[in-house]
């Protein structure tokens, strides 16, 4: 495996999302710093890690919005009891 191959490889483990353990693990690599020298995550991959993060944010806003609201949507709609 070529030096160009290793950073590739770790490059392509880091942006499928595998924890640092297990490419240091899979690469061989002994330390974090061995791990940054030959990890290149490219731009395009971390814009599809923050977009992703934002719309699990905006999913769970919208959730909390909207467990909210179930209160009072079922007093409106809730006929009164009377006794």
């Amino acid at each position: 495996m070529t030096r160009n191959d290793g950073s590739t490889l770790v490059t392509e483990l880091a942006e499928s999302g595998a924890g640092n353990e297990v490419i240091m693990s899979i690469a061989g690599h002994v330390s974090r710093a061995m791990l940054s020298r030959y990890s290149h995550v490219r731009m395009e991959a971390k814009r599809r890690a923050l977009d992703e993060i934002a719309t699990r944010q905006n999913a769970a806003e919208a959730k909390r919005k909207e467990n909210a609201e179930l209160p009072d949507r079922a007093a409106a709609t809730s006929p009164l009891l009377v006794q």
